[in-house]
């Protein structure tokens, strides 16, 4: 599990990879996350699995023209073997993409229209 599994496109932000039983590593090796095809990234363990910070916004994927989100596999990677593990998705998401009060406050990603600004945004 992943936790948030949803981020929006422009901002870093810290993700809990639960796993219960982590294999033992060799001496010198890390766990790293890999967010789709962007730089590894060391992971921090914690007791019920590992903390990673997002891959750059510049190491991101562009969304499509007419979608709001994209989907990026995670990854948990060893350093000494560069084999991957566990795989599950996150969403990188933008609510700039919604057009309308309706559609933004329906949309999948918990965004906000602000009426100041008349326009759907993560924050306003």
């Amino acid at each position: 599990m992943v936790v948030p599994d949803r981020v929006p496109i422009g901002q870093m932000s810290v993700v809990r990879i639960v796993i219960k039983t982590l294999p033992e590593l060799p001496h010198n090796a890390q766990y790293r996350c890999v967010f789709g095809y962007a730089t590894p990234i060391h992971a921090n363990v914690m007791k019920e699995g590992l903390l990673c910070t997002t891959s750059p916004v510049n190491e991101r994927p562009t969304i499509g023209d007419v979608l709001d989100h994209v989907l990026v596999p995670l990854s948990v990677r060893n350093s000494e073997t560069n084999k991957d593990f566990v795989s599950r998705s996150l969403a990188f998401y933008d609510c700039t993409r919604k057009d309308s009060c309706r559609k933004c406050l329906v949309s999948n990603w918990g965004c906000h229209w602000c009426i100041k600004d008349n326009r759907c945004a993560c924050w306003c």
